[in-house]
């Protein structure tokens, strides 16, 4: 399922949520460039690529918030099919490469194909196809978990949800870590930046930081 949910103050964001394992994969437009931007490509590369094509677009870039399968799963299509460029954090190339092995325990009969990934470091800037993106890293959830900062949209991934606390016992979690990670950019949540997380819907950040009252304990923020 495709839906248009917001716009990063640069051209529209669309939604993708399909895949046996559901999680948001977004195409991000930039009006003026013509570029397309690819964040989290998950299980289903097909129902991705049929709304570039609705589109009418080429992803001419994908970017990773994390290297579990249903976040980076697609990365190798697109690579494949467009040439895409591929970039996800250097300290989570190991967490991408378990994805079979993941996929295996979880008991789901799809296998991935691996990209070849460009590595980004902390606070690394992306210039491509009129895209100007942060890697902001927020390990946790995974080693090399960021937040991809573009405009006034923050893409979180499984860091970060309007509701709940994206723990989930999967090797190299640290929830100690998670907690810092988020504390750390907590000030940056306000009501000119929108969250879009990796599952679920999207929210301002002054609106998460006063709703989702399981994240705020987990911070220690209230008991």
């Amino acid at each position: 399922m495709a839906e248009l949910v917001g716009d990063w103050g640069g051209g529209e964001i669309w939604r993708i949520t399909s895949g046996s394992f559901p999680s948001n994969s977004y195409i991000c437009l930039n009006r003026a460039a013509g570029g397309a931007l690819l964040i989290d490509g998950g299980l289903d590369p097909e129902a991705i690529d049929a709304v570039v094509n609705k589109l009418g677009v080429i992803p001419s870039l994908v970017c990773c918030t994390h290297g579990h399968f249903d976040h980076a799963g697609s990365a190798e299509y697109f690579q494949s099919k467009y040439g895409s460029s591929v970039f996800m954090h250097k300290a989570d190339v190991k967490t991408y490469k378990m994805s079979n092995f993941l996929l295996m325990a979880f008991g789901f009969s799809e296998r991935i194909k691996f990209a070849s990934i460009t590595q980004a470091s902390d606070e690394e800037r992306i210039y491509m196809s009129g895209f100007d993106i942060t890697f902001i890293p927020t390990p946790g959830h995974t080693p090399g978990s960021c937040f991809l900062s573009i405009g006034n949209a923050f893409f979180t991934g499984d860091t970060l949800y309007a509701q709940g606390v994206g723990l989930s016992d999967l090797p190299g979690e640290k929830p100690e870590l998670l907690k810092k990670s988020i504390l750390s950019i907590w000030d940056t949540l306000t009501s000119n930046r929108w969250i879009f997380p990796g599952h679920g819907k999207a929210i301002e950040g002054d609106r998460l930081k006063r709703e989702n009252v399981d994240l705020l304990r987990f911070l220690g923020l209230i008991t």
